[in-house]
């Protein structure tokens, strides 16, 4: 049979944005030399069917002339009555062999149409997850399986067009760094070769941002990104700001920004703090000339955040506080501007939740208290305003935690033991939707110790020893998803030390003391 299509892209209307982007990696999936096999076009409905008609024609004929069915699994899905429709049509002409999982939001339970079920069938799926290498590890999985090739072969393909690429970017590097000598030396020896040169040289630089740390920070040759940025700050510094106009300015921004992180993440906080502070310039000028527009509002927002972040790590609160106060007022006008704009209701949670931190740090619990749950109030918004609310949700959850260590603070054990279980509800919410997301269960294990470790539990020994064992079960799947993680492993250490030292202080009934020594003993000898 002659195909139109390399495959028939089925999803609900509510996934499009997940739908286009898988769409577009496909079509643009480059095949391995010697293959002759292919991947596009993509068939992809954009229009909205309602369920008062059939499938019409040019559905019909797209999924007769489609090789494979590609269906992109999620809750909403499950429950469209077109999508459950193109399986059965699908599988009536071409069979079930033919037919493709890819799981987008979700577990199997709770994304897979009926119509794939149907006859007991049990269909794998490709995993998209939430990460870039996630994503691009779905695509090559339904690639292989499109392709009829194995995976690995892929893989490998892959790695040595990472090999091949970090030299390119490497020497372009080197090429980049040398620009930039030339072009401060323009500056100076030359205004109108320094002008002529400054929109190549700011272009490098977003390369740079947009490209050169993505490639070098999974390799672990930041050094020499750091290289070339002691070049593009030679060159920034010898800039007058005042004459630059706002596009340069954003640029410089961005990439001072960039540099202040990874020498964050080095350990760097001076550097850091240099890098910050330029960046915070900058964004103040351009905020200062357009002090109603969004975008400059929200540029300069993320400046006044990482300065106070650098000041924060420095534990200097008292020089974090005006930093992180006025990224807050950004963030809240941000929010009168555009009141539904999900982005900037989550940035005025950010903001309140970043004040409360403070306030917490500073043991000025009421103050902390008022704050989180002003926070929580608007990442309740922001829920109601996205079809994805995974990252409110778990801010939420994440200010529960901040309010519990407050009211402990205030020695209110039983409004503690709420907001914990509140949060350890939520995460075990997200976790049903994103099984494999291993930070959501990282952070659900240690709320969960922190209830038997707080003594929110001490009377009552039933739910407490079912809390050690739900506790001991989210880090023994860490530790075995990823057995040389020795963050998670310090955390499980942590957490069981801590269960038998209050267990024994205490006398507390229902603890299992054995077994959490025996648990201590096999950790330690991983």
């Amino acid at each position: 049979m002659t195909y139109i299509y390399g495959g028939f892209l089925s999803y609900a209307h509510a996934d499009e944005a997940a739908a286009s982007r898988l769409h577009k990696a496909l079509e643009t999936y480059k095949i391995p030399k010697g293959h002759t096999g292919t991947l596009s076009p993509i068939f992809r409905d954009t229009t909205e069917l309602t369920a008062h008609h059939s499938l019409s024609e040019k559905i019909q004929g797209a999924v007769t002339g489609s090789r494979v069915l590609i269906v992109l699994c999620s809750p909403a899905a499950k429950v469209s009555h077109w999508v459950n429709e193109e399986i059965r049509l699908f599988r009536e002409i071409h069979g079930e062999a033919a037919i493709l999982c890819v799981l987008a939001e979700g577990t199997p339970e709770t994304a897979f149409p009926p119509a794939l079920l149907e006859g007991g069938r049990e269909p794998l799926a490709a995993n998209l997850g939430d990460t870039k290498e996630s994503f691009r590890l779905g695509v090559t999985q339904i690639a292989a399986a499109m392709l009829g090739v194995g995976l690995d072969t892929l893989i490998q393909r892959e790695t040595r067009r990472k090999r091949r690429r970090l030299q390119a970017v490497t020497a372009s590097a080197l090429v980049f760094s040398g620009l930039m000598g030339a072009t401060t030396l323009s500056a100076v020896t030359a205004r109108k070769a320094a002008e002529d040169n400054r929109m190549q040289a700011e272009g490098l630089v977003e390369y740079m941002i947009e490209d050169l740390k993505a490639e070098l920070e999974p390799v672990g040759r930041l050094d020499i990104l750091a290289g070339i940025g002691d070049r593009a700050v030679e060159y920034y510094d010898a800039q007058d700001i005042s004459k630059l106009p706002d596009d340069s300015l954003a640029r410089q921004a961005r990439a001072r920004h960039i540099l202040g992180q990874v020498a964050l993440d080095t350990g760097e906080f001076d550097k850091a703090r240099d890098e910050i502070e330029a960046a915070a310039r900058l964004t103040k000028e351009v905020f200062n000339r357009n002090p109603d527009d969004t975008e400059a509002i929200f540029s300069h927002a993320q400046s006044e955040y990482w300065v106070g972040l650098t000041h924060y790590k420095l534990n200097n609160v008292s020089k974090a506080l005006p930093h992180w106060q006025a990224y807050a007022d950004l963030g809240a006008k941000l929010n009168e501007i555009e009141p539904t704009q999900y982005d900037w209701i989550m940035e005025r949670g950010w903001g309140e939740n970043n004040l409360a931190l403070l306030a917490n740090r500073e043991n000025d619990f009421q103050a902390a208290q008022a704050k989180y749950l002003e926070a929580i109030t608007h990442f309740e918004n922001a829920v109601n305003r996205t079809n994805d609310n995974y990252q409110a949700q778990k801010e939420i959850a994440n200010s529960l935690g901040g309010l519990a260590q407050v009211t402990l603070g205030l020695g209110n054990i039983e409004q503690t033991t709420i907001y914990r279980q509140r949060q350890s509800k939520i995460y075990r919410s997200l976790l049903q939707r994103r099984p494999n997301d291993f930070y959501l269960r990282n952070v659900h294990a240690q709320a969960l110790s922190r209830l038997v470790t707080e003594g929110l539990l001490d009377e009552k020994p039933e739910e407490l020893a079912e809390t050690i064992l739900k506790t001991c079960s989210e880090f023994e799947r860490l530790i075995e998803h990823d057995k040389d993680n020795q963050i998670w492993k310090n955390n499980y250490h942590l957490s069981l030390n801590g269960f038998l030292n209050r267990a024994e202080k205490f006398n507390l009934a229902g603890v299992d003391r054995e077994d959490l020594k025996n648990r201590i003993t096999a950790l330690e000898a991983r």
